[in-house]
């Protein structure tokens, strides 16, 4: 039933603000078990700056599996000491509700379900932090291209053999812009919860993906 936190510090750019990133880590996990319990995850802060999305500070998150989670860092990032006081919890919140709902074993590996995952974890993560603002990659598209994009995701709903780079990562620009499953995630989620005053994205961690269509 453990939480682990483990900072690699033989980078000592990184070393400097070890004290800082776990205070700012169990201050994060004791919010996020205010709203859900967690269980079970392995947290591996470390200097990784290939992982970073360099425009908020040099801070990413990812988590592989159920008890897992990598937070890269960029500790020579020039908006760093920044990001780490304004991004670092959100981030880390992020990921903790995406290990929530793997280990409530919700089904399903399609566009539609990692839409979902991910538009949940990002309302979440505003849940624990009171922010008001979807963040960076959840608010990448103009209206225009959200209907052109989410139009073409419908036609993919249920395929488990979706491109995930080229739909959350921008692999090929061009054909579908940065960003853009996270974007059209987000928005499904905010479409429901609109709808339905009542709940909150802590509350549907083991909802299913088609609760959000056809809202």
């Amino acid at each position: 039933m453990s939480i682990n936190i483990y900072i690699l510090s033989a980078s000592k750019d990184i070393k400097l603000y070890s004290e800082e990133l776990r205070s700012i880590a169990v201050a994060t996990i004791a919010s996020v078990e205010e709203l859900l319990p967690i269980k079970d995850v392995d947290i591996v802060l470390y200097d990784n700056p290939e992982a970073t999305i360099d425009e908020i500070g040099g801070i990413g998150g990812f988590s592989p599996n159920a008890n897992l989670i990598f937070i890269s860092l960029n500790p020579r990032h020039s908006d760093f000491k920044k990001a780490v006081k304004e991004e670092l919890t959100f981030t880390l919140a992020h990921e903790l509700h995406h290990t929530i709902r793997w280990q409530k074993q919700v089904e399903g590996d399609t566009l539609l379900e990692a839409l979902v995952f991910e538009g949940l974890a990002d309302h979440f993560a505003q849940e624990v932090t009171g922010r008001k603002k979807p963040s960076l990659y959840s608010n990448a598209l103009t209206p225009e291209q959200k209907k052109i994009f989410l139009k073409k995701a419908s036609e993919e709903w249920n395929k488990p053999t979706y491109n995930h780079n080229l739909w959350f990562y921008g692999s090929k620009p061009d054909i579908i812009p940065r960003w853009t499953g996270y974007t059209l995630g987000y928005d499904l989620v905010a479409t429901y919860l609109l709808k339905h005053p009542e709940t909150s994205a802590s509350k549907l961690a083991s909802a299913d993906a088609s609760l959000f269509l056809n809202v």
